[in-house]
């Protein structure tokens, strides 16, 4: 028979348990209601569901198109670089070093962000200027399988008149564009469809909340404001290691992350440093969008194509990669 003591420590034991299921269930019950993805938009959050592995869905528009420039810049790592889209990423990390130093953003976080978005602005198709020779589109937010995020610009980005699409190199959301957008050529004019007024406000984004992306931990964070999915911040940290030239990373996915960034937050990691906010957002009417799968860590060069092909990179490195470790040589990124 159960002593006084014994029943009541049982007894203590199923209301914990009893408190447990209550809080739990109340847990699930809350991340099963739905998402105002439409209203995270309108604030300029970039983190709603979207996909990030999207292939050309719209024809050229007729007529003929600039040439594209097919200059390519050859990277220590082995891999190449659209040489224009090189010196955006060169370009917005100079910038954000005086304006924000404590952010301390490398190049290689936007070519790993640019590669997955857009495979490098379709492997380099832009004019002198940075401009994408097509317009690069994803699909329609509609909520079939995205986020529902009716038309916030008129079409005026996008051309959709009905629903937000991400558009640019760098797949902003009109809403997100309208806030962090940014001149990143000294051209009087942000557009969404230009590589160096992307780059510079994808880094402005990432910047955003006086996040130092030399931490490993905020820069998966960063990314997961860019697109909230696990399965995006892995494959873009994988083409970041790539591109830098160092061991992939193994980073264990923090379950506590912070909110998503706002233009009122972004002051640098010292504290001293103020982003000056959103600047003009003109730009033309968009088209269609590509992006790339995960990266494979011996695999070729990514900005000559989606889809990496099979086998060894056609520029070798000196020396086999070293393996994986918990640390990057984020040195590197800086030089």
């Amino acid at each position: 028979m159960a002593s006084p003591i014994q029943r009541a420590t049982q007894g203590f034991a199923a209301v914990a348990v009893a408190a447990t299921l209550v809080t739990v269930g109340a847990g699930v019950y809350e991340s099963r209601q739905p998402t105002d993805w439409a209203g995270a938009a309108d604030e300029g959050f970039q983190d709603v569901p979207r996909p990030f592995v999207t292939p050309p869905t719209t024809p050229p528009s007729p007529g003929p198109s600039p040439a594209p420039d097919t200059a390519e810049t050859l990277l220590p790592s082995g891999l190449t670089l659209p040489a224009t889209v090189y010196k955006a990423y060169r370009n917005a990390e100079d910038r954000l070093a005086r304006s924000l130093p404590g952010c301390r953003l490398g190049w290689a976080v936007l070519a790993g962000i640019g590669q997955v978005e857009s495979g490098q602005a379709r492997g380099g198709a832009l004019t002198a200027d940075g401009t994408t020779v097509e317009p690069i589109l994803g699909p329609a937010l509609d909520g079939d399988g995205f986020a529902s995020v009716p038309d916030s610009d008129g079409g005026r980005l996008d051309g959709d008149t009905r629903w937000d699409r991400a558009v640019g190199p760098m797949q902003f959301i009109p809403t997100t564009w309208a806030v962090w957008g940014s001149d990143g050529n000294d051209d009087g004019a942000a557009n969404p469809h230009n590589m160096y007024d992307a780059a510079l406000s994808a880094g402005r984004y990432l910047c955003a909340g006086g996040r130092d992306l030399a931490d490993p931990r905020q820069l998966r964070e960063a990314l997961l404001s860019y697109n909230r999915s696990d399965t995006y911040a892995d494959t873009v940290l994988g083409w970041i290691a790539r591109y830098a030239g160092t061991p992939e990373p193994d980073i264990v996915a923090d379950t506590t992350r912070d909110p998503s960034p706002s233009p009122s937050e972004s002051t640098s990691g010292t504290g001293s440093e103020q982003d000056p906010g959103p600047e003009d957002t003109t730009g033309p009417s968009p088209d269609s969008s590509t992006s790339q799968p995960p990266p494979d860590p011996d695999g070729p060069s990514p900005s000559e194509s989606s889809d990496p092909p099979p086998g060894p990179s056609p520029s070798p490195s000196p020396s086999p990669p070293p393996a994986p470790s918990d640390f990057w040589d984020w040195d590197f990124l800086f030089k």
